[in-house]
C-alpha cells in the first residue's frame, strides 16, 4: 500500500511550524509505513484524522477495524499514555492502547496505536438535552476517576516515573501553559494579576493525596455517540498534567465558557456520583477561579469568545475568592 498521500510539505518559513512538526508532516506517509510493518497491519486505507495541539492523528482502516496512529512530534506522550491506561484499567470510559513506544527508535518520535473511538466531541452537540446527558455522565466519570490515587503530582516520565514535585509547582505550570506571558496581561489588569498570584499560594489548594485527573477539561474531551440519546464513548486528550487535585477538572467542565446545558449537567453528574465534602466545596471556588481566569486567557489569545470566562473570573475576585 502506498502512504505518500499522507505526505504534506510545510515550508521552512511557516510561521509557528517547528521542524520537528515539519519533518513529521513531511514525512508523514513514510513514518506510517514504518509503523504498519513493524506491526504487520494489513490496512486496507490511511487517512489523516486530524490533528490536536500535541499530536497528529493517522486513522488505519483494516478489513475489521479502525485504527489511530497517534503521532507526537514534540510530546514524549508519557502523560497520555499513563492517563489512558489508568483510565482502561479501571473500567473508565477511554481508547484502548493497542500498541506504545516512546523511546523514538523506530521514528523519530514517539507513537501510539489505540482502538478507534467514535462519535464527536460534547462541543458538537448542538441539542440541549443532548449536552445536558453528555455533561452528566462525563461528570460521573470525572467523579470516578478523581478517587483513584496518583504517584504524584504532574505527569511522568517516558520511563514511568514521577518526580515528587508538589500540587501546587504543578497548578503554577498548569498556568502557565493554558496562559503563557503576556496574555493575562492583554486580558486583566494588574490588580487581578496579582491576586492570582497570590491565590496560587494559598494553603487552601493543597492536597494530601494527587489523584488521577484530565488536566485540560472541557465539552471538548468528551467523545459522544448520539441519536435520540446521548452515549459518553471516551474522555480523550488529557492535558500535560495527569496527577494533581482532580477537583480543578470540574473547575475547567463548569467555566461559563461552555454552553449551560453542559455546565449544569458536569456538576449535577458530578455531585450526584458522591456530594462534595466541605474540604472540596472550600476548594472548589478557588479553582473556578483559576481555571475561568486562565481560560480567559486562552481563548483571547486563540481569538475565540473569551468574555464569558473573563467575566467569571472578575466575579469571584468581586466576591472574595482569593488569598487569605
Amino acid at each position: 500500500m502506498d502512504y505518500s498521500h499522507l505526505n504534506h510539505y510545510v515550508p521552512p518559513v511557516a510561521e509557528g511550524v517547528s521542524d520537528a512538526w515539519q519533518r513529521a508532516m513531511g514525512r508523514l506517509g513514510d513514518y506510517t509505513a514504518l509503523v504498519v510493518r513493524a506491526t504487520n497491519l494489513r490496512p486496507e486505507a490511511a487517512s489523516l484524522f486530524g490533528q490536536t495541539e500535541q499530536h497528529l492523528l493517522v486513522r488505519i482502516s483494516t478489513p475489521s477495524e479502525h485504527l489511530i496512529l497517534r503521532i507526537a512530534p514534540e510530546d514524549d506522550l508519557a502523560a497520555h499514555v499513563f492517563f489512558t491506561r489508568t483510565m482502561s484499567g479501571q473500567q473508565l470510559p477511554s481508547p484502548r492502547i493497542i500498541q506504545r513506544d516512546l523511546s523514538r527508535t523506530l521514528v523519530p518520535f514517539a507513537y501510539t496505536l489505540e482502538a478507534f473511538v467514535p462519535g464527536v466531541s460534547a462541543a458538537d452537540l448542538e441539542a440541549p438535552h443532548l449536552l445536558r446527558g453528555a455533561g452528566r455522565q462525563a461528570g460521573r466519570a470525572l467523579r470516578r476517576m478523581h478517587r483513584v490515587s496518583a504517584p504524584g503530582s504532574g505527569r511522568p516520565n517516558p520511563a514511568g516515573r514521577w518526580h515528587h514535585q508538589r500540587w501546587g509547582v504543578a497548578l503554577r505550570q498548569i498556568g502557565a501553559q493554558l496562559a503563557p506571558p503576556p496574555s493575562d496581561a492583554l486580558v486583566f489588569g494588574e490588580a487581578e494579576q496579582s491576586a492570582v498570584d497570590a491565590l496560587l499560594a494559598d494553603p487552601r489548594l493543597k492536597v494530601a493525596q494527587p489523584t488521577l485527573m484530565h488536566g485540560d477539561f472541557g465539552p471538548e474531551a468528551a467523545r459522544c455517540t448520539s441519536g435520540l440519546h446521548v452515549h459518553l464513548e471516551a474522555i480523550v486528550e488529557p492535558g500535560r498534567c495527569v496527577g494533581g487535585d482532580g477537583l480543578f477538572d470540574l473547575a475547567c467542565g463548569i467555566c461559563p465558557a461552555y454552553p449551560q446545558p453542559w455546565r449544569d449537567g458536569l456538576l449535577d453528574g458530578y455531585c450526584t456520583a458522591a456530594p462534595l465534602n466541605e474540604a472540596e466545596r472550600e476548594r472548589l471556588p478557588l479553582l473556578r477561579l483559576l481555571a475561568a481566569y486562565w481560560i480567559a486567557c486562552r481563548r483571547y489569545m486563540r481569538a475565540q469568545p473569551h468574555e464569558a470566562a473573563r467575566d467569571e473570573a472578575l466575579r469571584l475576585l468581586g466576591e472574595g475568592v482569593s488569598a487569605r
